[in-house]
């Protein structure tokens, strides 16, 4: 055999032993401009286990959905008009991604606006600042599964009273 087939052949069985699929690293960028108002606990001091993110004009300042890399999110509209300031966890409207290994990330109590509505998106504009949360008027950022919270994604990353440009990392999913 030549030098260059042994090379070839050398790779080939290299690759053979490599993980079938590599684990995708997405950077969370800050879906809106604001203030970090909670992580894994509440200003109460309850298990909060997620990431609020207090900031924009409630009803105007749009929301993305913050991940890089394409992403199917699942938007579901809960509710119909705009609610600013009701500190409260009812009805809620929530962009969520289901990823192969079980691992939820969701984006909850944001506004409704006209270019929002139940679909499957991209990197989209999913609605405005608002809606019921704790504290009120801040969007919730989550990654779950089976019901456990995890706060890995975020630990190193975000960390309350942190102010946040709109894209800025918040947090890696892996």
């Amino acid at each position: 055999m030549t030098r260059t087939m042994k090379s070839l052949g050398a790779l080939a069985a290299l690759a053979a032993l490599a993980p079938a699929t590599a684990l995708a690293v997405r950077n969370v960028g800050a879906p809106l401009a604001g203030t970090v108002a909670a992580t894994t606990y509440s200003s109460s001091g309850a298990y909060h286990g997620a990431v609020d993110i207090d900031g924009g004009t409630c009803g105007t300042t749009p929301i993305t959905t913050g991940v890089a890399g394409t992403l199917a999110w699942n938007v579901v509209i809960n509710t119909a008009s705009t609610l600013c300031y009701t500190a409260m966890t009812g009805a809620q409207n929530v962009a969520r991604h289901t990823f192969a290994d079980g691992f939820t990330f969701r984006l909850m109590n944001f506004n409704r606006t006209a270019q929002t509505f139940d679909r499957t998106c991209d990197r989209c504009n999913i609605g405005a600042a608002g809606d019921a949360g704790i504290p009120a008027n801040s969007l919730h950022l989550q990654r779950d599964k089976s019901g456990t919270k995890d706060t890995s994604w975020y630990a190193g990353y975000a960390t309350v009273g942190e102010a946040l440009s709109l894209g800025e990392l918040v947090g890696v999913l892996d």
